[in-house]
């Protein structure tokens, strides 16, 4: 086990490596794998670790800046690079939902700035806003690279994510499932003992990108036995994370991106098709971990029943917890930072920052509560609904590999919203240069669209004043 712990991620590296001779955009398989670090064993590959005072989302960024620097070669003269690009950071914003990713970015650039007088100390306040910066700072490189790479090559990239993930997910069942102990010396969320066999609950080495990979099988136009096994063992990695909001997200996802299908026009019989095949999936399925698992899956179902038997959602324990969260995050803020937050001070400055630190992994909408107030929380929300009108527009009026990517995106950014009410999602401190990824493709795809627009518009006039 401990060769296949270091030959795997050198091998997933290599691959990327390989295939960005062809397809430069494979580049960006590095910041993805550190992103899936634990999950496919990557924190192994020292090198990449260094220095070791750094935390894994300084590693990222850092890896991501190189990433970005290497793409459109800016460490060689002008007349030698391959790529010309003049726009690194991508073409003009994207209205309306970039205008407020911009708002949203400035504000937390004025919290910090504020945070840093009332306390005398930039460094500090910079450091502490490193989860926002991270955030926007990736999004910025990812939009330069994506906006660059074209539709197929984004499509062959994602495919390749999803299918290193769908490894992580098998190799997740076998360890959490099966009790191999794939990720043997790795802390462990939860030990639940359940009628006499001891049950673990693991969220450090998650395969990171299950709602995209389920998003991106529903949506595909055509199923191969690939296809329909990379759907399975993802649903498999879903049902034994014995995660309920997880569970329900990935319902909701793919009924979603059914329905999207539906509204699509001429795309009828497909939709019928996918419908009845994902349904004789989910029983086949069910009906096999029920009977090869059934300690694990009869501990779910209580789960399952424990959330169903309340009269409300804020009635489930989880759920109440969350609530109270919120409560004791606005009780601190008081009337005079409700609206407009405390910024970004550390635990020194302020205790409370210790609590709403551990808060955030429960629900993300605490810390920006807390540091951005209810405006941030506004535009936040602002945010995700402006990106998903984007997403729902071009998935209405595009066909082919464009509509398959923007429902992707569709779907997995509903999901996202969904999970920000049980956790930190793009808050997490771990992974944050690509919390935003999700906004990032579908950014690039839009400016796609737009640029497909502008050439039909142009090709049609020159028809007419030949005409």
């Amino acid at each position: 086990m401990n060769t296949i712990r270091l030959v795997l991620p050198t091998v997933l590296l290599l691959y990327f490596l390989w295939r960005s001779l062809r397809q430069r955009v494979f580049l960006l398989g590095l910041p993805f794998l550190m992103n899936m670090y634990y999950s496919v064993f990557f924190d192994r590959l020292k090198p990449f670790w260094l220095p070791g005072r750094f935390e894994p989302a300084d590693h990222m960024m850092l890896w991501l800046v190189a990433t970005w620097i290497v793409y459109f070669d800016l460490v060689l003269p002008r007349r030698r690079r391959a790529v010309r690009e003049r726009r690194r950071l991508g073409p003009r914003l994207s209205a309306p939902e970039e205008i407020v990713l911009v708002a949203v970015a400035a504000y937390s650039l004025v919290k910090i700035g504020t945070t840093a007088v009332q306390y005398m100390d930039l460094g500090t306040a910079i450091s502490q806003a490193r989860i926002p910066l991270y955030m926007f700072a990736g999004y910025c490189l990812l939009r330069g690279i994506l906006c660059h790479a074209s539709r197929k090559e984004t499509i062959d990239f994602l495919t390749a994510i999803v299918i290193v993930n769908t490894v992580a997910a098998g190799l997740y069942v076998l360890h959490q499932g099966l009790h191999l102990y794939i990720y043997a010396g790795v802390l462990e969320y939860q030990y639940i003992v359940v009628g006499g066999e001891v049950l673990t609950r693991s969220f450090y080495f998650m395969p990171q990108y299950l709602l995209l990979a389920v998003g991106f099988c529903v949506a595909r136009r055509k199923w191969s036995l690939l296809w329909v096994g990379v759907f399975a063992v993802t649903l498999a990695a879903i049902w034994l994370s014995y995660t309920r909001a997880l569970i329900i997200a990935a319902i909701i996802e793919i009924a979603l991106i059914l329905a999207i299908r539906l509204l699509t026009r001429g795309d009828l019989w497909r939709t019928i098709k996918r419908g009845v095949q994902i349904a004789v999936i989910l029983t086949l399925f069910v009906g096999a971990v029920f009977i090869l698992l059934p300690t694990q899956s009869g501990y779910l179902m209580s789960r399952l029943t424990e959330a169903t038997a309340q009269d409300s959602a804020l009635e489930d324990t989880s759920m109440g917890y969350r609530a109270l969260w919120w409560r004791t995050t606005s009780e601190w803020l008081g009337d005079e930072n409700r609206l407009l937050g405390v910024g970004f001070p550390s635990s020194a400055q302020d205790a409370r920052a210790t609590d709403t630190g551990r808060m955030a992994a429960d629900i993300m909408w605490v810390p920006v509560l807390w540091s951005l107030g209810l405006l941030g929380v506004a535009g936040m929300a602002a945010l995700f609904a402006a990106f998903l009108w984007r997403a729902a527009s071009l998935s209405l009026t595009s066909a082919g590999d464009a509509a398959l990517l923007s429902t992707v995106f569709f779907g997995w950014i509903v999901a996202v919203v969904l999970l920000s009410l049980r956790e930190w999602v793009i808050y997490d401190p771990w992974h944050t240069p690509l919390a935003l990824s999700f906004f990032a493709l579908l950014t690039a795809e839009a400016c796609r669209r737009r640029v497909e627009v502008r050439e039909a518009a142009t090709t049609l006039g020159d028809h007419r004043l030949e005409a």
